[in-house]
């Protein structure tokens, strides 16, 4: 099970910048978003930002704050604190970088954090492409779209362009999943 994972109600950790992106992601899907973007920047060295914006159920203004509390959740199961948020707010502004939440209930929520790669308090990154795969797993028969720059070179990915590709079984079969993950990996290695 990958680090920040939640394993019998209970919080193993957030190591790494890519289990915020994945945590994140994760509330999304769970808020029932029928579309999800994620954007990932990166500038080798200094700077690692990524946002998640979703069509979710959203989250009012009145409860907004209260979502950075650790322990609120919107779960309904016994012993799960909220804790993805407050921990990735707490992550970023350790390093210099910034968080930023908006949601408007009904519409959707944008979740946005920064991080200072240089700061002696900066997680690492993580296993980038894995983080990416994990995602598109879990969001079977959602559209996703993933926008990814390193250093001024890029790509993105669409659900519908690897439905169109594989077959809309592509997330949940495991020999196209595969390919995906190679897809994936060969695009993160060209970033290098």
């Amino acid at each position: 099970m990958p680090a920040g994972s939640k394993e019998g109600g209970t919080f193993m950790g957030l190591r790494t910048i890519a289990d915020h992106v994945l945590d994140i992601y994760q509330n999304a899907v769970d808020a029932g978003a029928s579309r999800i973007e994620l954007s990932i920047f990166e500038e080798s060295g200094k700077l690692f930002s990524f946002k998640v914006v979703d069509n979710g159920k959203g989250i009012n203004a009145e409860r907004l704050s209260e979502v950075l509390d650790p322990f609120y959740t919107e779960k309904k199961k016994a012993k799960k604190f909220g804790l993805g948020l407050p921990l990735l707010k707490q992550a970023a502004e350790a390093t210099g970088g910034s968080f930023e939440i908006s949601s408007k209930l009904g519409l959707g929520t944008e979740v946005s954090a920064s991080f200072v790669l240089s700061h002696i308090d900066c997680q690492p990154i993580g296993d980038l492409a894995q983080t990416l795969v994990s995602a598109i797993q879990m969001s079977d028969g959602i559209e996703w779209v993933i926008h990814r720059e390193k250093d001024k070179s890029g790509y993105e990915l669409t659900r519908s362009d690897f439905a169109k590709t594989l077959g809309n079984d592509f997330a949940i079969n495991a020999v196209k999943i595969k390919l995906v993950e190679e897809v994936i990996i060969g695009a993160e290695d060209a970033l290098r």
